[in-house]
């Protein structure tokens, strides 16, 4: 199996060796499709039970449907990895998560009001995530992983808890897999840490 292309502006010396595997897993495991699925299931089990299965239906549409363009994408040439390594791929990745973000919101307005401001906080946080694309390409896996940790610490602190604890280990699984530098990574907890404090304060 090929080793996965690296940004341009990574250097050699980061490019995946031995841990590869074990990062790979890593982020496959804690990607944030799984992390958003599981958040999903979590917020409305607390907050809109009747809403549920309508919630896990929506997000699993949405992910399936951005996994298809993706996978389309990957295959085509047009992106070096599935995961939108450069920033040259990012504001199409941004573009179609945030309207997928928006039919999502759309589904979810009378099925389980009480996660949509959870949605326009998300894309908050991509849009800030695509505006310092030109400076940054911040990672979304942990502004993924730190945006659940802190909006559950209210829900549910042992999944809380998990999540934070997880977040090194992503953090490094990113950097050894050369799919971010140091500072992207940290950039991208900040993020979605500060995008969870600002849904906090916004929701009361």
């Amino acid at each position: 199996m090929p080793r996965p292309e690296a940004d341009s502006r990574l250097p050699a010396n980061m490019l995946p060796g031995k841990g590869g595997v074990f990062a790979r897993w890593v982020s496959i495991l804690l990607h944030p499709f799984v992390v958003f699925i599981g958040l999903t299931m979590l917020s409305a089990r607390a907050l809109a039970p009747r809403g549920l299965w309508p919630s896990l239906i929506g997000v699993a549409l949405a992910v399936v449907a951005t996994g298809a363009f993706i996978a389309h994408r990957r295959r085509g040439g047009h992106w070096t990895t599935v995961d939108a390594s450069r920033s040259s791929e990012r504001p199409l990745l941004y573009a179609v998560l945030l309207g997928v973000l928006a039919i999502c919101w759309w589904w979810m307005r009378e099925r389980a009001a009480a996660l949509a401001p959870g949605i326009a906080a998300v894309a908050a946080m991509l849009v800030v995530a695509a505006l310092c694309n030109r400076w940054i390409k911040l990672s979304l896996h942990m502004a993924s992983m730190a945006f659940a940790a802190v909006s559950l610490s209210a829900l549910s602190p042992s999944w809380a808890l998990a999540g934070a604890v997880l977040l090194p280990l992503l953090g490094w699984a990113r950097v050894r897999m050369a799919r971010h530098t140091l500072m992207e990574v940290i950039g991208g907890t900040a993020l979605g840490a500060v995008a969870a404090l600002a849904l906090q304060v916004w929701v009361g």
